[in-house]
């Protein structure tokens, strides 16, 4: 299984250098130490991943998020936002409203969450977080117990790749002032 791992991990990376070095709002494409991990679950530890990663970061976290009903993640966004880390939400609007959802608990401590539908209409469907301006965590898996347990999710932790944090980073903040002006 390890070696489908790093089959995996090399493929994607190769995949993003030549999809992000033609893109058209010249994002760089240097690779400084690049690593990719992949993770799929059920029960394959990509909560762990993420709240190792929230556990690692030392200046910002922002999240864009479909749906987010894990206590364990949410626990890990209050420590890093109560040890002086930026942490920002962006949700959808709907899921948000799901009776476990774990929103208004992070809002309960004053980390700005912000409520989205989708940009046409439909569903604010992201999955990601880009901590500290390094780190990207992204894929399917929705930040939920039973993403963690019962269904088959994908998730990739992406660092040293500057051109695809920058991506993500861009598309944050968009969403973050689009939400802005609905809340």
């Amino acid at each position: 299984m390890g070696g489908l791992r790093k089959f995996i991990s090399l493929f994607f990376l190769f995949f993003l250098f030549f999809a992000f070095s033609g893109c058209k709002e010249n994002h760089t494409t240097a690779l400084s130490n690049p690593s990719v991990s992949v993770y799929f679950s059920p029960r394959g530890g990509a909560t762990s991943a993420v709240v190792s990663e929230i556990r690692g970061a030392k200046d910002s976290i922002d999240v864009a998020i479909y749906s987010f009903t894990s206590r364990r993640i949410a626990r890990a966004l209050i420590q890093a936002y109560r040890r002086g880390v930026r942490v920002r939400v962006v949700a959808d609007e709907g899921s948000a409203r799901s009776r476990n959802s774990v929103l208004p608990f992070l809002e309960s401590v004053g980390i700005p969450v912000r409520y989205k539908r989708g940009s046409g209409g439909g569903l604010m469907h992201n999955k990601y977080a880009v901590i500290d301006g390094k780190t990207v965590i992204t894929g399917s898996f929705n930040w939920t117990v039973s993403a963690e347990r019962r269904n088959d999710e994908n998730l990739l932790v992406i660092k040293g790749l500057p051109a695809v944090v920058k991506a993500y980073e861009e598309n944050f903040e968009r969403l973050w002032k689009l939400a802005g002006l609905t809340n």
